[in-house]
């Protein structure tokens, strides 16, 4: 396989099997196997802290509640984690931004982005300013020299390369909610 597929194809298939699906079914958002996935079976109702042998499941209602009553992880920042987190294996998280925040990098994950709700400007590349490593491989600043900007909406996906920083510059009106995944490159 061409080394720039690999790039592509090997954090998405992670993401796969990692995750298996993502799917929409009668107005509810569920994680669920490959195999309940493939039989068409429905997951039962649980929560983040379950172990990584048993399906996680969030109600598109429950979801949207949680994300709005979770604390701020950050200045208008707000995280539902769908499994746990590490910044070597990384995670699946929904976030909500009512304000733009800090930009980043992260050395040895890839970040997966789709956007469920709300628009802004995403700027990629360039340099991070006042660039702060925050955990090992992880780097945080109040913005981005140059780069690249984009203006992202409900629908859209983007992958962001390990290294390459990102920044929600701006969000157009109250929110932006986008379900995010990293995984290792």
């Amino acid at each position: 396989m061409p080394k720039y597929l690999r790039r592509f194809a090997v954090p998405t298939l992670v993401v796969v099997s990692a995750f298996a699906a993502w799917v929409k079914c009668s107005e509810r958002w569920q994680i669920v196997s490959a195999q309940d996935t493939a039989h068409g079976m429905t997951a039962p109702k649980g929560s983040p802290a379950q172990a990584d042998s048993k399906v996680i499941f969030f109600s598109a209602k429950q979801l949207d509640s949680e994300i709005h009553k979770v604390p701020e992880v950050g200045p208008s920042t707000f995280r539902v984690d769908l499994n746990e987190y590490s910044a070597a294996k990384g995670g699946a998280s929904v976030m909500r931004r009512t304000k733009p925040y800090r930009a980043e990098v992260h050395k040895q994950l890839v970040d997966m982005w789709y956007v469920i709700r709300g628009e802004g400007t995403l700027v990629t590349g360039g340099s991070l300013s006042q660039s702060t490593e925050t955990e090992t491989d992880e780097f945080r600043g109040p913005s981005i020299t140059g780069g690249e900007e984009r203006h992202i909406a409900p629908g859209d996906f983007v992958r962001i390369p390990a290294g390459v920083p990102h920044w929600i510059s701006k969000i157009d009106g109250n929110e932006i909610l986008y379900l995010v995944v990293k995984a290792p490159q």
